[in-house]
This record gives C-alpha cells, sequence and structure tokens, in this order.
C-alpha cells in the first residue's frame, strides 16, 4: 500500500513565476515516493485541487504504463 504525502507551501508571486500577468502564490505538492505531482494556485483551495487533478491523471497513466 502506498502512503500518500501532501505538502503545501506559501510562495510569494514574483515576475518571473507569473505568466501572462497570472502568479502563484500556494504549491500544493502529492507524493507517494513513485510518482510526485505539484499544484499551483492563488489560494490553497485552488492549489490543492490543481494538485489533485494532476495526481489522478499522473495515477491512471502509472498504472497503464504497469499493465
Amino acid at each position: 500500500m502506498r502512503i500518500l504525502e501532501i505538502k503545501m507551501q506559501f510562495s510569494p508571486p514574483n515576475l518571473l513565476r507569473g505568466s501572462g500577468g497570472m502568479s502563484f502564490a500556494y504549491e500544493t505538492t502529492i507524493t507517494d515516493g513513485a510518482l510526485e505531482v505539484i499544484g499551483r494556485g492563488p489560494t490553497p483551495e485552488a492549489s490543492h485541487e490543481a494538485a489533485q487533478m494532476r495526481w489522478e491523471l499522473a495515477e491512471l497513466s502509472y498504472n497503464s504504463a504497469i499493465m
């Protein structure tokens, strides 16, 4: 059974990171040791949702590759 680790951090937006006038202030990382995804957003909830969507896609790809 895999153990998930979810970390969220606040990182002040800057000009280099922002693209098209959009800057991200929060990053959520989800990892289980084999997979790792990062979701970014202007709020903690948005970054978590972005990470969750990326996690589900990565998990589908990973499970397909194993079969």
